[in-house]
């Protein structure tokens, strides 16, 4: 482990168990653990967070629907004047946003708001939640249609956290599956920017030095 400096010093390192279990298979989730390992032994050990209060489901169904909603608003009249041509799963996506409501809208926003202060009260101001930043490696061009659609809304699971919160977040590509890409990501609390991009440099420096 490196010696504690400004950078380090002031940060611990959280994981969720549930993001954790995101990863596709054995050998995205064997490299997501060699990956938490670089960070363990460049910065510090993370802890096991405890379970948020909304479940992972249940967090991923308030960012679509909000997204989705929001979408509509600024596209819907637009989309309804016409034939657009949307391509399948856009269209799709659409059509799901003309039907949320203002009522669900609310609700859910109520719903984000209460995320937003769970997340805040457990990452503090030095808290840095470690977790997937993708269920796996980049997505093959080949891959069918409704394999990349599944791929999205797994990933969306992951990626609705910083979205929901407005938390930042960075992914540090540390990792390959099959010559693809796989990274992890680093989500800080608010404001906490600059110290991101300063532990994703310090983290891969260490990354580059084990070779």
């Amino acid at each position: 482990m490196l010696p504690a400096d400004n950078t380090t010093r002031q940060h611990h390192f959280l994981n969720l168990a549930s993001l954790d279990a995101l990863t596709l298979g054995d050998r995205e989730a064997t490299e997501y653990a060699r990956m938490v390992d670089i960070i363990a032994a460049t910065l510090d050990v993370p802890r096991e967070a405890p379970p948020l209060v909304q479940e992972i489901d249940d967090l991923y169904w308030s960012f679509r629907k909000l997204q989705a909603y929001e979408a509509w608003a600024t596209h819907g009249a637009w989309i309804s004047a016409s034939e657009r041509g949307l391509g399948p799963g856009v269209k799709e996506r659409f059509e799901f946003g003309s039907k949320v409501t203002d009522a669900t809208a609310s609700e859910e926003s109520g719903k984000r708001d209460a995320f937003r202060d769970e997340l805040a009260e457990l990452l503090g101001d030095d808290g840095i939640l470690l977790l997937p930043t993708v269920p796996g490696a980049a997505p093959r061009k080949d891959l069918g249609f409704d394999d990349l659609q599944a791929y999205r809304e797994r990933a969306l699971r992951l990626l609705c956290l910083s979205g929901l919160s407005g938390f930042p977040q960075i992914t540090v590509p540390l990792g390959t599956v099959d010559g693809a890409p796989f990274g992890i990501s680093l989500l800080g609390p608010a404001g906490a920017d600059r110290q991101l991009i300063e532990l994703a440099r310090t983290i891969l420096t260490a990354a580059g030095e084990r070779g």
